[in-house]
C-alpha cells in the first residue's frame, strides 16, 4: 500500500483547462489562426465528401 507521500494527485478535470486553452488561442497572431482554420478544413473535407458535399479549403500561403 502506498503512503500519502507517494500518491500521485489526480489529473485535473478537463473543464478547468478550457479557459486557459481559449485564452492561449485568443492570444495567437492572426496568421497562426488562419493556418489552424485551414488545417481544420482539411480534416473535415473527407467527412463532407462522404456526405455528398463539396468541401472548400482556403488556398493561401500563410506566413507568420
Amino acid at each position: 500500500m502506498e503512503t500519502v507521500d507517494t500518491l500521485t494527485p489526480p489529473a485535473p478535470h478537463p473543464v478547468f483547462g478550457k479557459p486557459r486553452h481559449r485564452e492561449a488561442l485568443r492570444k495567437l497572431p492572426l496568421p497562426e489562426k488562419v493556418r489552424i482554420v485551414i488545417e481544420l478544413q482539411k480534416i473535415v473535407a473527407p467527412i463532407l465528401r462522404a456526405r455528398g458535399q463539396t468541401p472548400f479549403i482556403w488556398q493561401c500561403d500563410v506566413k507568420s
